[in-house]
């Protein structure tokens, strides 16, 4: 559908860049940060646009931000025009810069994994951004180009789902090993003193978590109706879940390569307890791996950064 009025459109590359930014992050609060502005700035800048093109581009809610249906069909045409702008300006100005993106769950390692890749090549005129997200959106990330390499993990409950997703969008995973899973609690938790936690333990507490479909991974519906977990308290930010965690008796469920390695997670105030599986047919078993576009080369950032991984996690 063609916009209302393109004549008087003072649309800029700025606004669009914001726009993507937003939409990249989840929250304004986070795209403020990445994009070195002031939330408030970003804010009114985005609202200019979306009152010269006359639709809302975000959702704005509690508990993040959303693209609208039309802003979804905007960012599309609009992230090609930055791409398309960014490749002009390299082409004629000859600052063409060399660029390292990570997507990843909330991994502890992959974050440490990632600084070392900085460190390596910070000497080398290199764009670096790791972003922390959904499994859905790092497969996105991957496909647009927005990210040289993604990390999540295949389980037999998502596994058939996000293969097809990864062959709709010419992606590939490759296993790195297997990992388990963890219940995160605050140190004052009543749990704290189990070596195992079941789901009925957790029964009678809070379960809090960033993305209400990535506990399907975890069980089967279930479980997740049974116990509870179909009724969490979703947020949009680390430091909300870490809050609402200590202050209400919370926990959220993690995956690790081992018991030493989900601690990774852990600081002074939390720390992770083994999950106990119900049954055989309820297995908390998970294949960690990356996702890269098919038949890409991977560079030496990313050659670095799988290597670092496995280093950190104690894979040969």
């Amino acid at each position: 559908m063609p916009f209302r009025d393109l004549t008087n459109l003072l649309m800029t590359i700025q606004q669009i860049r914001y726009c993507l930014g937003v939409a990249d992050c989840g929250s304004f609060n986070k795209a403020s940060e990445k994009l070195y502005i002031s939330q408030p700035s970003l804010t009114s800048s985005v609202h200019d646009l979306e009152a010269e093109l006359g639709f809302e581009i975000f959702k704005r809610t509690s508990r993040g931000t959303s693209l609208t249906e039309r802003g979804s069909e905007f960012l599309l045409d609009a992230r090609q025009l930055f791409q398309n702008y960014e490749s002009l300006l390299n082409k004629y100005t000859g600052q063409e810069k060399k660029s390292f993106s990570v997507s990843a769950l909330y991994y502890a390692f992959a974050r440490k994994a990632f600084v070392q890749v900085v460190k390596e090549f910070s000497d080398m005129d290199y764009d670096f951004s790791f972003w922390e997200k959904r499994a859905l959106n790092v497969i996105e990330d991957v496909a647009a180009g927005n990210s040289d390499i993604g990390l999540l993990y295949l389980s037999e409950r998502n596994r058939e789902d996000i293969l097809k997703r990864l062959a709709a969008n010419s992606l590939v995973f490759t296993p790195l090993t297997e990992c388990g899973a963890f219940v995160y609690l605050h140190k004052n938790h009543p749990l704290t003193r189990k070596k195992w936690i079941s789901l009925e333990d957790l029964k009678p507490y809070h379960f809090v978590t960033f993305d209400t479909d990535d506990v399907k991974s975890f069980f089967s519906d279930e479980i997740i109706k049974s116990f509870g977990l179909d009724q969490p308290i979703t947020v949009a930010d680390r430091a909300t879940e870490l809050n609402l965690i200590k202050n209400l008796n919370g926990y959220t469920f993690l995956s690790g390569a081992s018991e030493e390695q989900a601690r990774e997670d852990e600081s002074e105030d939390f720390l992770t307890i083994p999950l106990q599986s119900l049954h055989d047919s309820d297995s908390t078993s998970f294949s960690l791996g990356y996702i890269i576009k098919k038949d890409s080369k991977i560079g030496k950032p990313a050659n670095h950064y799988i290597s670092a991984v496995k280093k950190i996690l104690g894979i040969k």
